[in-house]
């Protein structure tokens, strides 16, 4: 059965009351006079089929790391931030708070995706070695941003909370083959990426295809399952924007379709549970930054970078350092990540497993060894009240 879709092109500027109601109570602290009003692209998936059938284990194995977007360390020197323009924060209402999941893993998710003879073929293609970049093993590259890095472990980490919210998007872009991503559970039905491992930001081809995403994605298997989409959104500062790096909001959001788990319908939030977010925080801070990266263990396993905030690119965009590559893109940027200790009071900025930016960039060059990130604003605020309001109990 072919796959009917309709692409739908909303202006904020017109959206119905009903919706703006929606928003203003779906963020207690409200938009605030002066934040941008932007537009937003989706597209809508009616097939009663889906993504899944699409993925056999040959088209799996065929999924290359979508190439990291670069800019030359000309553009990221050049604004050193002189003419960067912070959007007015929305705050941090209830309705950004993350949760856990209410219960261990079903048994009955967890799959092999590809068998031996295929991970070894991707093992030895160069292609998963992000165009056989050689990277330093050092931890601060020519920009002078420090960070650490490492991969996630023990492999049994990735299936708790937080880290079982992240995992590989899987999609097809038309005409090129297929591609792999990164991305984060951010709502019961809601799952964040960047907005160039959805579309192209331009209209030519538009929309990718086939999109999948398997959370907690490790060495082959899918522990928690993978997952088809229903819906998904992005800001037209990144659809129309011509495909051009930074940008002011390179995000995307999903409805992801619910899973049958034990003969009941379920949403991905329930299985891994979701992070939770905040706008206009990704400078100053510091952050976990996760993801699946083809040049470490050929993006087979979940990596993490901890780093701090380094720099202000134009437009909306901030650097942090990083020796992640291509796959990584869509991965969240989490501050204060992980599980509080008793007695743990924190300081002004406490707030737990909150998402605060999403990879979005790096370098031509390798030796900056540094990565970027749209700053969420108030355009990230209403792709996902759009996405909120498609479905009942998607947030």
């Amino acid at each position: 059965m072919s796959r009917v879709v309709k692409r739908h092109r909303v202006i904020f500027s017109v959206l119905t009351l009903s919706v703006v109601a929606l928003a203003s109570a779906f963020f207690a602290n409200g938009a605030q006079a002066g934040n941008p009003k932007s537009a937003v692209e989706s597209l809508s998936n009616e097939s009663r089929i889906g993504a899944l059938e699409y993925w056999t284990p040959e088209r799996l194995a065929s999924a290359r790391p979508m190439p990291l977007p670069r800019i030359s360390a000309e553009d990221a020197l050049g604004s050193n931030g002189a003419n960067y323009v912070e959007e007015q924060a929305f705050g941090e209402p209830a309705s950004g708070e993350g949760r856990q999941p209410a219960a261990k893993l079903p048994a009955s998710l967890g799959r092999r995706l590809l068998s031996p003879e295929q991970i070894r073929a991707i093992q030895s293609n160069p292609a998963w070695s992000d165009e056989n970049d050689e990277l330093e093993g050092n931890n601060v590259g020519t920009l002078g941003a420090h960070f650490s890095s490492t991969r996630v472990f023990p492999d049994a980490a990735t299936t708790t909370y937080p880290y079982l919210t992240v995992g590989k998007l899987f999609f097809t872009i038309p005409g090129q083959g297929n591609f792999i991503c990164s991305g984060s559970v951010l709502r019961p039905r809601v799952v964040l990426t960047a907005g160039h491992c959805v579309h192209s930001g331009t209209s030519n081809p538009g929309f990718y295809q086939n999109f999948m995403f398997v959370p907690a994605f490790n060495n082959n298997v899918a522990p928690a399952g993978i997952w088809d989409w229903q819906f998904v959104v992005s800001p037209t500062t990144w659809t129309q924007g011509g495909g051009t790096f930074p940008n002011a909001q390179d995000i995307a959001m999903f409805e992801m379709r619910d899973l049958l788990v034990n003969g009941v319908s379920t949403k991905i939030g329930t299985i891994t549970g979701f992070l939770g977010f905040t706008t206009s925080k990704l400078f100053p801070n510091h952050t976990t930054m996760l993801g699946y990266p083809a040049n470490h263990d050929n993006g087979m396993r979940m990596h993490q970078v901890n780093a701090e905030s380094f720099n202000k690119v134009n437009p909306n965009a901030v650097q942090y350092g990083s020796d992640m590559r291509g796959g990584s893109s869509g991965g969240p940027w989490v501050q204060n990540f992980g599980v509080p200790a008793a007695g743990q009071t924190g300081g002004s900025n406490a707030a737990t497993n909150r998402v605060v930016g999403v990879t979005s960039f790096g370098f031509v060059s390798t030796t900056p060894l540094a990565q970027g990130s749209s700053v969420p604003d108030s355009r990230f605020s209403t792709v996902l009240t759009m996405v909120c309001n498609h479905r009942a109990g998607n947030c």
